[in-house]
């Protein structure tokens, strides 16, 4: 029975072979998306839920000023284990700086953490050589991962091997980390001991009670009482903490809820991939019925006298399925064949290496296993509607091969699924419009700084000779200074595009209530002036000044408005945990020194010191085109220092367009989906206008024997499916214009919906149903009379 089930099923779909293209290439390509959108989903849901004490593993969050944020004093985790039992142990996953391993004649450097020798014990982090027992006791061990074991000893296992960090200091290799997964909120190349830390005068310093800084983890014994516990930090805050951290709050938090609590709009990228899945499904759930319903009508004649041989249902139903069946199997086949091949790898290159995507059937079986039985539902539905729809035909008139004579048969069903169809359609279209909007206003708007011509060096290469690269960093200085080409130049720690989550408590001197949380920033000589970020009152830094002896800081606007003053220069500031006096010089106009999702707050920028060679060199050019000269003479002039890294550039315009490439990416990815779902719904649209048109065959040449042109018939035709679209237009318009305003309001600064959203999308989906509509229509109305009028 199953062979021929086969046999009649592969002979139907190859008879209707261009129904069968346009479900397979349509199913194939949106369960490809579904695939990636599910795994997308799947990745972020499971963040940081490796991890095997998952349920009792916490990390500490401090609130202050209303902030909070995952950070918090060094010295609590050592107070916390000592005076609280219910906690089993803890360990700090600390950054500091980037070590140079050397061996051989070979030299990286990676992102480095520094833990606690209980490191292993809270985190199940797994390695692929050494003990994790063991492989932090040593205050000169060190574990690296896989790329960085490879890159230096080859396939190897080089647990003992000795290495030379810094020039400095020998280091024993006594791990090799696995591949940390994608979906870990921590992620590093190199493990250090947390004691190289706390022997370091710079460290110990900072690592006291009131600066905020560490990353504290700690996990609870079983059946540990969490809210218990974080009752009783309000005393430890009290006992320790800096009088002027008295008043933060300390949370417990689940480490696997981390990435999720720390990225709020993490939360809404999980559900716009698993809506924009839905509308998916949706969609090709709906093309999948239209098509086999309208492939199945020639059937009619086949169907009828099946059931007047006998014929049961079950037996009726099963070759459908096994139809549908054949075409959702081979479909999610050559949907993973597309997403591996194609989607997944286009996804990676639009996303940091923190969310790769990649699929495997050991680690993803839930995924697979999931969309495999949605496709098996979907099949069975698409398989069950046309099987049901024939078998409800009158058998007098099917046997005939006459489809019922009510022309309004089933027609609200497939009324309901064509304006379902383009309503998911047309809220994908209003969205994306949107969408691409915002980026457009965020990459021309004013962003307060001008960064056009203005060429950066980073000229952080960690230099093998110091003195070296100070002297011929004077020289590299001066001749900038006679370049005709340079109109000013600026040699600091960062620029405009890479500040710091660095903050503080700021107070006018006298004043200690007003305290004002400021991001601050060090800053140089023309630093203001090469970025071209305006004052409104005062002046920049200056080497030839007392800007160092005074103390001199610049702020913004919105600091300025909110210590509530109407001018500042001349204002003197203080700091939490700081005697120092700050005298502001001068006060710039706002501008975006971050994405403009995100509100510009108060700033505080601080002397760092005389010009010299630092992370990077800043040029403001007359013009870009003499840069090719430019960056020959300084990679030649940088190449007679010796250092480990080589000079590089970029251009800042290119760094600001960067930091929209997230928001860039979510477009395209929704562009693409959306281009599907109206593809899709094409189809489906083909597909209902040619059950249509077979239903109204004998009306259709009636009308033509009574003089009706064939302008009028594919009309009439293709009126109806517009009239469809009308409505849902009337119903998808209102819901995208909410949906819209609620994905703009997620940016501070934002475009509002326009009416021409609305109308490009109305225009586009009727246009697209007049395509698919006509070429059916006009078809049917061609057809010679005499064949539909003959009598059987």
């Amino acid at each position: 029975m199953l062979r021929n089930y086969l046999k009649i099923a592969f002979r139907n779909l190859w008879k209707n072979r261009l129904f069968t293209s346009i479900n397979l290439v349509g199913m194939s390509v949106g369960m490809a998306c579904v695939v990636v959108l599910v795994l997308f989903a799947q990745k972020c849901l499971t963040f940081d839920q490796f991890h095997k004490n998952g349920d009792r593993l916490y990390y500490i969050q401090t609130e202050s000023n209303d902030r909070k944020h995952s950070h918090t004093v060094y010295p609590i985790l050592d107070q916390l284990l000592k005076d609280y039992p219910e906690i089993e142990t803890g360990t700090h996953i600390q950054t500091w700086y980037r070590p140079w391993i050397h061996y051989g004649t070979k030299d990286v450097q990676e992102s480095t953490v520094f833990v606690d020798s209980t490191f292993f014990q809270v985190f199940s982090f797994p390695l692929k050589y050494g003990d994790a027992a063991t492989a932090l006791k040593d205050r000169n061990s060190l574990i690296v991962s896989e790329k960085i074991a490879q890159n230096l000893f080859g396939n190897i296992d080089p647990v003992g091997k000795t290495v030379t960090l810094d020039d400095t200091a020998q280091f024993k290799i006594s791990g090799v980390m696995a591949k940390i997964p994608a979906n870990s909120s921590q992620q590093f190349d190199v493990v250090m001991p947390a004691e190289i830390l706390t022997s370091n005068r710079d460290f110990k310093e900072g690592a006291d009670w009131y600066n905020t800084f560490a990353s504290v983890f700690v996990l609870l014994k079983k059946g540990a009482n969490k809210e218990a516990l974080e009752a009783k930090l309000p005393q430890l805050v009290k006992t320790h903490f800096a009088p002027e951290s008295q008043k933060q709050i300390l949370h417990l938090n689940l480490f696997k809820n981390f990435i999720h609590e720390q990225n709020p709009t993490f939360i809404g990228l999980i559900y716009g991939a698993i809506s924009i899945a839905v509308f998916l499904l949706l969609i090709i759930s709906i093309n999948l019925i239209n098509l086999n319903t309208a492939s199945a009508l020639p059937r009619t004649k086949e169907v009828a006298v099946k059931k007047v041989v006998g014929a049961s249902k079950r037996i009726i139903l099963n070759q459908f399925w096994m139809e549908s069946g054949l075409v959702m199997l081979t479909s999610c086949l050559l949907a993973v064949l597309f997403a591996v091949s194609y989607l997944i790898p286009s996804f990676n290159q639009l996303r940091d290496r923190h969310m790769q995507l990649d699929i495997s059937f050991a680690n993803d079986y839930p995924t697979i296993l999931s969309v495999l039985g949605v496709s098996l539902l979907i099949a069975l539905i698409a398989g069950t509607y046309p099987a049901y729809y024939l078998m409800g035909l009158k058998t007098t008139e099917a046997v005939k091969g006459k489809i019922s004579a009510d022309p309004n048969r089933g027609r609200l069903r497939q009324n309901s699924l064509i304006v379902l169809q383009f309503s998911l359609a047309v809220v994908l279209i209003v969205g994306t419009i949107g969408l691409r909007q915002q980026i457009n206003f965020m990459k021309t708007t004013n962003i307060g700084y001008d960064k056009s011509n203005v060429l950066v060096f980073n000229t952080n290469l960690a230099y093998r000779d110091k003195n070296a690269a100070i002297s011929e960093g004077r020289v590299i200085l001066n001749e900038l200074r006679q370049n005709p080409n340079v109109v000013s130049f600026t040699a600091s720690e960062l620029t405009p595009v890479q500040y710091w989550q660095n903050f503080n408590n700021y107070f006018p001197e006298g004043n200690e209530a007003k305290k004002i949380i400021l991001r601050h920033v060090s800053a140089t000589e023309n630093y203001f002036e090469t970025f071209k970020i305006p004052f409104v009152e005062g002046r920049g830094f200056s080497d030839t000044s007392a800007d160092s002896v005074n103390h001199s800081v610049v702020i913004n606007e919105a600091a300025m408005k909110a210590f509530g003053w109407t001018s500042a220069v001349g204002k003197r500031l203080r700091q939490n945990n700081n005697d120092e006096i700050y005298t502001v010089i001068g006060v710039t106009k706002n501008f975006h020194y971050q994405s403009l999702k995100d509100e510009i707050e108060p700033l505080l920028h601080w002397y760092a010191g005389k010009q010299r060679l630092s992370n990077f060199l800043t040029l403001r050019l007359t013009d870009e085109s003499k840069a090719k000269a430019l960056i020959s003479n300084l990679e030649a002039r940088f190449k007679k220092i010796p250092a480990r890294r080589a000079l590089s550039y970029f251009y800042l315009s290119d760094e600001v367009d960067k930091s929209y490439k997230p928001i860039d990416s979510i477009w395209r990815m929704t562009s693409f989906v959306t281009l599907l779902a109206i593809l899709i719904a094409c189809a489906g649209i083909f597909g209902l206008i040619s059950l249509v048109a077979k239903q109204r065959t004998k009306e259709i040449g009636i009308r033509k024997v009574l003089g009706a042109s064939i302008a009028s018939i594919a009309t009439m035709l293709a009126g109806d499916f517009l009239k469809l679209v009308g409505v849902a237009l009337v119903i998808a318009l209102p819901i995208s214009y909410w949906a819209d305003k609620k994905l703009l309001e997620t940016f501070a600064y934002r475009v509002e919906v326009q009416w021409w959203h609305l109308g490009i999308a109305s225009a586009f989906a009727l246009g697209i149903a007049l395509f698919s509509v006509s070429f059916q229509a006009i078809r049917a109305a061609l057809s010679n009379p005499a064949e539909s009028l003959k009598t059987e």
